[in-house]
């Protein structure tokens, strides 16, 4: 497969980090991986991922095992799982430049799993995609997931600035199943005026104004003689979606939301419920991916999954 230079900015890194990464530390504490490899290090594997903090490179294939692990509830549908690995694979060699660089194994980049068994489910997943990586104008591209939309996907456009034809908003409906679609979060006035740094009353949390986008989320927040970005309310109160609601009940300002993660590309709940509705991995990955084309990587070797995991895999 002939993959050419970039043409389309990669979204992640910084932004992302900025955006998601504080409500996923408050369920999600980490600590530095322990992987310790899986004592067959001689595989020869045509690429391989360097992982921060990991002292051995991590065969491609074991690498997309480990984050499809890491990243999506195992009990979801194979074919869930299977659009993870290929979302994870085509993500991994775009972001490291094919094993060039390395990755980190937090929501910074992808959460790399370093528990010793490896469900055999995941392994299938990733064996039945094996090589399998998304594409645009030959290009891997910025294959971004998440959690749980607010029922619609958000567009890189209206995340980041930057229009790009795969990633655009979709209906994900299937998202209301999710035990985090919904969540609230309360402040005194005290603890809100502390947050903001400036003095606010009630009558002026009764006149926010909240100005969303196509998708539902909040583009701007305009109160207090002052405006602020969505993204900038949802880092400063730690919540975990764009797309909330603020009201006013016995003296205690609350703070609705619907949905959990940036939104932007793959809905992770919203591909549980596409495959438990009987759809493919390949359904899957063109509706949250539009526009491109699933493709072969040639650079993958399947003994890189298969022969470097042998007795460590639980059923």
């Amino acid at each position: 497969m002939k993959i050419s230079q970039w043409k389309y900015p990669i979204l992640v890194s910084t932004l992302c980090a900025s955006l998601y990464a504080i409500p996923y530390m408050l369920d999600n504490p980490t600590s530095e991986p322990e992987y310790e490899g899986t004592g067959n290090e001689e595989t020869s594997c045509p690429i391989s991922i360097r992982v921060d903090g990991i002292t051995r490179p991590v065969p491609l294939e074991e690498y997309v095992a480990r984050v499809v692990m890491g990243e999506m509830p195992v009990s979801f549908p194979k074919e869930a799982l299977k659009a993870q690995a290929v979302a994870a694979r085509t993500f991994a060699l775009r972001t490291t430049n094919f094993g060039e660089k390395s990755i980190k194994p937090t929501v910074e980049d992808q959460v790399f799993s370093a528990e010793k068994d490896v469900p055999k489910v995941v392994l299938q997943a990733v064996n039945e995609t094996n090589g399998k990586v998304l594409t645009y104008a030959d290009e891997l591209i910025t294959a971004m997931f998440f959690s749980t939309s607010n029922g619609k996907t958000e567009s890189a456009a209206a995340f980041s600035g930057y229009e790009i034809p795969y990633l655009q908003v979709r209906d994900s409906k299937e998202d209301e199943e999710s035990p985090k679609f919904s969540a609230k979060k309360t402040f005194t006035l005290d603890e809100w005026n502390a947050l903001f740094g400036i003095p606010w009353n009630e009558a002026q949390i009764k006149a926010i104004d909240l100005v969303r986008n196509s998708s539902g989320r909040v583009e701007t927040m305009k109160a207090n003689q002052q405006e602020w970005n969505g993204r900038k309310i949802r880092e400063l109160l730690g919540l975990p979606s764009t797309d909330f609601q603020i009201s006013l009940k016995d003296e205690t300002i609350v703070v609705t939301t619907k949905g959990y993660g940036h939104g932007v590309g793959m809905s992770q709940y919203g591909a549980r419920g596409l495959a438990l509705k009987g759809k493919s991995y390949e359904d899957i990955v063109s509706y949250y991916y539009p526009h491109t084309t699933l493709q072969n990587f040639q650079g993958v070797a399947p003994a890189c999954l298969k022969d470097s995991l042998p007795d460590n895999t639980s059923k």
